[in-house]
């Protein structure tokens, strides 16, 4: 039998970025009562996680909901609704014991019942959820044994479900809220989780207010929590320097220099950065054209591209993984910047006086600064970029659509390697919007996800990602450095390397 204990230390992370206004945020008792008002750049659409796929929904749904299991500083997987569980029957059988006494905020009971509708309402096919993707090929069933106790029966060994479960696919959402509300859940969330949602108003703020019943008693310590939409991290910085919000996320190392050493704020830095990549749709003209991908690659200076928006604090990346995750590995290279090689390249690939594209830019300040880097390194070996703005809560949405070709993007990393690796290179991967599909690939991702053995599946992502280096469905560019900016009264933030940030358990102290 395999015990949750097997299962914690899932990612060793390198924590020692953590800053000293951090460290001593953990040796402060908490205080009670007070606002956050949090300034983010919003692409919310939705509040109901079946649906959700926009980065910063999840900053909300955190709050107001809770997962069955949730993600350490150093992404151990560690008890929340589900207190612990065990792992047995070959590995296809994973049974959940529950945390008594908890209330959805509509006063209903969270309870075995609760969880077993949650994943079938993700499941069914008529919901239509985005998350039926990432369960149905893993889960079979799942059996309630009795209020307090329930067993996944998987189709297979899957040591990635335990992560998935703590993020959109565990949130627990009120199924009687569901009932009441049916499509119109995003805008009446109702999870078990320590702040109730009160309003929201698009394009403006969302507002949350102390849930009194929340099962882990004392806290949260917050009253209330405002996140106010700013169009970008500048302006979040002067209404931060000017008191209007107490916490700004996504600070480049440019940006960060106008708060260094300013009185009355802290800094934090991230953990492990973004993967910043390009991608193409590897499944149709021009960029099915393997020569014409690595002409592209060679023409691109990354070390430039870190030095300007990165102060040269980044990491080349090689790859979709980072330094630090078990599942990295120090020989993937990608292709070194090589104007003479893309040249050559674009020639064989039957464009020989170089050729013009669409350039997708999100509206997202280091997106439009990389866009113009790469319109000019492009430009240097033949290739004309024409830069398209989209709106950057339309962005993503048509790259899924498919309705954007070549466009930048960026990927947070997940506590287990099937989290990323699988959604965007598997052929059915719910997230693969470059239409990417290599048989081997295909074959050794399966294969990696139906074995807990770690040195097998550290093998096979290594075979996996040398492919990619070669194929480039998504050229990869650098890890980001990026940090957090937040009013020094406020204490006890720490980030998680999936870099969403968690508000939950955060205090305002008083002098």
């Amino acid at each position: 039998m395999l015990r949750r204990r097997l299962m914690l230390p899932v990612v060793a992370v390198a924590i020692a970025l953590v800053n000293s206004a951090g460290l001593a945020a953990a040796q402060t008792n908490p205080q009670r009562g007070g606002t956050l008002n949090i300034g983010f750049p919003s692409d919310s659409k939705t509040l109901d996680p079946t649906f959700s796929v926009q980065f910063t929904e999840r900053e909300v749904l955190y709050l107001v909901y809770n997962t069955l299991v949730r993600f350490g500083p150093d992404f151990s997987i560690q008890p929340e609704l589900a207190t612990n569980w065990t792992i047995d029957g070959e590995g296809k059988r994973i049974t959940f014991n529950l945390r008594s006494g908890v209330k959805f905020q509509d006063g209903t009971p969270f309870n075995a019942d609760a969880v077993k509708w949650n994943i079938d309402h993700r499941l069914d096919p008529k919901v239509a959820s985005s998350q039926r993707q990432q369960l149905s090929p893993i889960i079979e069933s799942v059996e309630v044994t009795d209020p307090a106790t329930v067993v996944f029966h998987l189709k297979e060994p899957s040591p990635g479900l335990l992560s998935l479960l703590g993020e959109r696919p565990g949130f627990m959402i009120s199924p009687a809220a569901a009932a009441k509300y049916g499509p119109d859940l995003g805008n009446h969330p109702v999870g078990t989780g320590p702040f109730v949602f009160k309003e929201w108003v698009k394009g403006s703020d969302i507002v949350l207010e102390r849930n009194p019943d929340y099962w882990d008693q004392g806290k949260p310590y917050l009253d209330k929590i405002v996140f106010r939409d700013i169009s970008d991290s500048v302006v979040g910085i002067q209404r931060l320097l000017t008191g209007e919000v107490d916490y700004v996320g996504e600070i480049s190392p440019q940006e960060v220099r106008q708060i260094e050493g300013r009185p009355g704020i802290a800094l934090y830095p991230i953990t492990v950065g973004r993967w910043y990549s390009l991608q193409w749709h590897v499944y149709e003209p021009p960029f099915n054209n393997e020569k014409l991908r690595q002409a592209v690659a060679y023409a691109i200076d990354k070390d430039r591209i870190n030095e300007i928006l990165m102060g040269g604090k980044g990491k080349i990346s090689q790859g979709p993984t980072p330094e630090g995750l078990w599942w990295y590995d120090p020989k993937i290279k990608s292709y070194p910047h090589d104007p003479e090689k893309a040249k050559a390249l674009l020639a064989e690939a039957g464009y020989p006086n170089g050729f013009q594209f669409v350039l997708s830019t999100p509206q997202v300040a280091v997106f439009q600064q990389l866009n113009q880097l790469l319109q000019e390194q492009f430009a240097s070996v033949g290739i004309k970029v024409r830069l398209e703005p989209v709106a950057s809560s339309e962005w993503y949405d048509r790259v899924v659509k498919r309705a954007t070709n070549f466009t930048p993007t960026r990927w947070t990393q997940r506590p287990d390697p099937d989290g990323l690796l699988y959604i965007l290179f598997d052929k059915s991967g719910y997230a693969n919007t470059t239409g990417y599909d290599n048989e081997r690939v295909n074959q050794l991702l399966e294969q990696a996800r139906s074995t807990y053995d770690r040195e097998v599946r550290k093998g096979m992502y290594d075979e996996v990602q040398s492919i990619l280096a070669k194929d480039v469905p998504m050229l990869p560019l650098f890890s980001s450095v990026e940090y957090a900016a937040l009013s020094e009264q406020v204490k006890g933030f720490e980030w998680i390397p999936d870099q969403i940030p968690r508000f939950r358990d955060l205090w305002i102290t008083r002098k």
